[in-house]
């Protein structure tokens, strides 16, 4: 039996994910193992990044490994119950009475109908998201659908995780959104496209960039990864992205882009979305004249 403690905070932050790559990196030699992940020690743990936590379990089951979380205390067991991640390790499903939880997902691109439906009740229709026009809304969606369908056809992978929390007492309150597959990295997809040897860092500004995709030139099919129109909301609304992919973890935030290495490259890409909700304006787009407040 193999036994590992979980840390006593983990964050959405370059140490969070450091750790959580660490996690993996530490599952995925096992075989037809009994693995617990004991939470004796830990005292918070973003809910949002049970999308990470599901996507590395999910793959070290796929090696026949039989996984337990014990030793979880109460308000862990609460907010993963809320949020329905338990239910898809043996545990229970719990009425969300705080409404403050994107419940845990995994989706194939096929779900797509599902995927934009859940979005728009479960994240931008909630009362306290920044107010958007309803073709603001549309566009919003579409962008961060682009993530998923990216995570398909970049990553050549079938499933996609996802799962978001409200944090309505942070300074500012704020929700994150968190997605992740564990396909093909954009290291590895940018390099063998440019034959080339970025480093992960180097690879994600790559596909940030205007105009850059790994996808094949004879596909009528969408480019890049999806965040020019997602990037500018977020600078507007003074919120926060993440990417993280193989040894790459890039952070836009208040103005400025923030680059770090892992220590232990993740096998796939994390994408966390993460939105102020102090925020008054009404945001609209430039082709809807009729509107008058901020323009994106």
């Amino acid at each position: 039996m193999k036994e590992i403690k979980i840390a006593e905070s983990i964050k959405s932050d370059f140490r969070g994910y450091n750790y959580l790559s660490n996690l993996n990196h530490q599952l995925e030699s096992s075989l037809f193992e009994q693995i617990n992940l004991d939470f004796s020690d830990n005292r918070w743990f973003e809910a949002n990044l049970c999308a990470v936590l599901g996507a590395i379990l999910h793959e070290a089951n796929k090696n026949l490994n039989d996984i337990s979380l014990v030793e979880m205390a109460g308000p862990q067991m609460d907010i993963f119950s809320r949020n329905h991640f338990l239910a898809s390790f043996g545990g229970h499903k719990i009425s969300d009475i705080l409404d403050t939880t994107i419940k845990y997902r995994r989706n194939k691109l096929s779900d797509d109908k599902l995927i934009k439906e859940f979005l728009m009740s479960e994240l931008i229709n909630k009362p306290d998201f920044p107010k958007l026009s309803d073709a603001a809304k549309k566009e919003i969606i579409r962008s961060i659908f682009e993530i998923y369908s990216n995570a398909i056809l970049h990553g050549e992978c079938t499933d996609v995780f996802s799962c978001g929390q409200f944090y309505p007492n942070k300074l500012p309150p704020r929700i994150d959104f968190t997605i992740v597959d564990m396909g093909k990295t954009i290291k590895s997809n940018v390099n063998e496209y440019l034959k080339t040897e970025k480093s992960g860092i180097e690879s994600i500004i790559w596909a940030l960039t205007d105009n850059n995709t790994t996808k094949p030139k004879e596909k009528n099919i969408p480019g890049g990864l999806g965040f020019k129109l997602i990037l500018e909301f977020v600078k507007m609304n003074k919120g926060k992205i993440q990417i993280v992919s193989n040894d790459g973890c890039w952070q836009y935030s208040k103005g400025k882009e923030e680059l770090r290495t892992l220590d232990f490259p993740f096998p796939g890409t994390i994408v966390n979305l993460e939105f102020n909700l102090n925020d008054s304006s009404f945001y609209y787009l430039k082709r809807e004249e009729n509107i008058r407040d901020i323009i994106f």
